[in-house]
């Protein structure tokens, strides 16, 4: 698993959570967000990729627990610029193991 250390999260007026993160090379394959109400998400881009969100904005847990879905958006450093943006399905859980030593 992949750690974003440097991502940012704003919330559209409507509402709508965008993760600014870091771009990868290969395309997201049936992307979603799995998250359990704690402070960190484990995004599933692939089956061979999966970055974890750690230490979310005190303020993103009671918007998440509320939410169906997130917008990802992926960064090119070199370019400034998104690179390609998708949405992620959220899959509530009551325990994301992946993230407890975190």
């Amino acid at each position: 698993m992949q750690q974003e250390g440097d991502y940012k999260v704003i919330i559209t007026n409507e509402g709508i959570l965008v993760f600014l993160i870091k771009s990868r090379q290969t395309e997201p394959f049936k992307p979603f967000l799995l998250y359990d109400g704690s402070k960190h998400a484990t995004l599933y881009r692939s089956e061979d990729e999966t970055i974890a969100l750690d230490y979310l904005d005190d303020r993103l847990p009671p918007i998440l627990d509320k939410q169906d879905k997130v917008l990802i958006m992926e960064l090119d450093d070199e370019l400034e610029d998104v690179l390609r943006s998708y949405e992620a399905p959220i899959k509530h859980i009551k325990r994301n193991t992946f993230v407890e030593n975190l």
